[in-house]
Parts: structure tokens; sequence; C-alpha cells
């Protein structure tokens, strides 16, 4: 993917675009540790004579109105060339009451909203809307056995210990229309849409589906590279 001298891409979201980043100017860790930090890592390499810069907005636990609420102050004022916003997961268990057509209107508004307003702020702005993604990732046996990282530290809960088949059941239910609907939103404006499920749909036929995402949520370090290889190979086709 080719920047301009100095251009600004900026990615916003939940955790899984926060990554663990620093909330301060350590460069080490600022652009945290997921997907969104190595397709930075690419794209500045990449554009080393141009120095184009990069921002990390993700925040952790919040949803889709929570990142609307702080658009302006966390997306608009920094006027970026490209914009890559990854939202969803967390409406579904925030919501889980609302009735599943509302629920889902509701999300795809919001989205779509965001997307008119910075293209009328920024007209000439690259949008690039990412699909938000669920695997379960459960494990009968040592939930250690099937993940990237070995048993190093002391003993740590996994965040999908005690999730049941209704949760589960839950989760894929809301977000189905969810992905159904994003490319239809992004092909109305224009946009580039990167989608993440196929390919962890694909690989959990392959391997222990926690080995990609380890608590049915958030990816390991191999899933996010999983996610930054499809980010880079999308926006660059």
């Amino acid at each position: 993917m080719k920047l301009n001298k100095k251009d600004t891409v900026l990615f916003i979201g939940d955790s899984i675009t926060h990554g663990g980043r620093g909330l301060c100017m350590d460069l080490n860790h600022i652009m945290g540790h997921g997907y969104a930090e190595m397709v930075c890592a690419r794209l500045a390499a990449d554009n080393l004579e141009k120095m184009p810069k990069f921002i990390n907005k993700g925040i952790s636990g919040q949803s889709t109105q929570d990142i609307a609420a702080r658009w302006d102050e966390d997306v608009l004022k920094y006027r970026p060339n490209v914009v890559s916003l990854l939202t969803g997961i967390n409406d579904i268990m925030r919501n889980i009451e609302v009735p599943l057509e509302e629920f889902v209107k509701n999300y795809l508004d919001t989205v779509e909203m965001l997307i008119k307003k910075t293209k009328d702020a920024i007209p000439d702005v690259k949008f690039i809307l990412c699909e938000p993604f669920y695997l379960d990732s459960r494990t009968d046996g040592d939930p250690y056995e099937d993940i990237p990282s070995a048993k190093c530290e002391a003993d740590f809960i996994f965040g999908n210990i005690n999730t049941t088949d209704e949760i589960v059941k839950n989760y894929y239910e809301r977000i189905a229309p969810m992905q159904k609907g994003l490319p239809i939103i992004a092909e109305k404006y224009g946009l580039t849409y990167v989608p993440f499920q196929d390919i962890f749909d694909e690989w959990a036929k392959k391997v222990a589906p926690s080995y990609l995402i380890w608590d049915n949520v958030h990816p390991t370090m191999a899933g996010h590279r999983l996610m930054a290889d499809r980010w880079l190979e999308t926006v660059e086709f």
C-alpha cells in the first residue's frame, strides 16, 4: 500500500484493536501488540521515505456507541488519510435483551453514521471497514495445550472458561446478520471491506481454534498475524 508524504493512518475499535497499547508516547507500545501494530509496521517499512504517521485509538470493552461518542476527538481531530474501523463484538452481550432485528439495525445505522460523518469532514479519506468475528474456542482439556504460548507464567483464568452453549449461540446468532449487513454498507459508500470470519473458520478446521482465538473473541499472536495479512492483501488489492 503506497502512502503519501506524512499521511496519517488511524485504527479505531475495541480491545482487539487496542492490543494492550500504551496510553503515552512510549513508541515501543503506542500501537499495541496486535493486528493494527503488525499492519502499521509493514506500512511504515514499505513507505519509509514518505514518513507516514500511525495512530491506534482502540479502547478495550467499548461498544460501537462508545466509539461513536468519541469519534470527533479520536478520529476527526487528526484528519487521517486512512481510517480503519473494527467494532461490534462488545455490542452483542451488552444488548442481549434488545430484539435481534432492532439490535442489528442500531449497529448498522451507527456504523453508517460514522462513515458519512467522516466522509463529510474528510472527503478524500480512505475508509476501511472491518468485519467483527467470533469463534467457539472452548476446550474440555488443559486450555494451555492448544494455544501458541507455553505455560510459563502464573496460572491465568481463560476468558471463556465459564462460557455456556447459550452464550455461544447468542453470539453466533447476532454476529451473522451484522456480518451480512456490513458489506452492503461498504459497497454503498465505495469502501474497502476486510472480512475476517472466513479465515478463522477455515483454519479452525485444521488446528485447534484456541490457537487462533484463545477466549472466543480475542486473537492470539497467530490470529492477529492472519488478520494483518488479510487486511494488507485486501486493502492493497
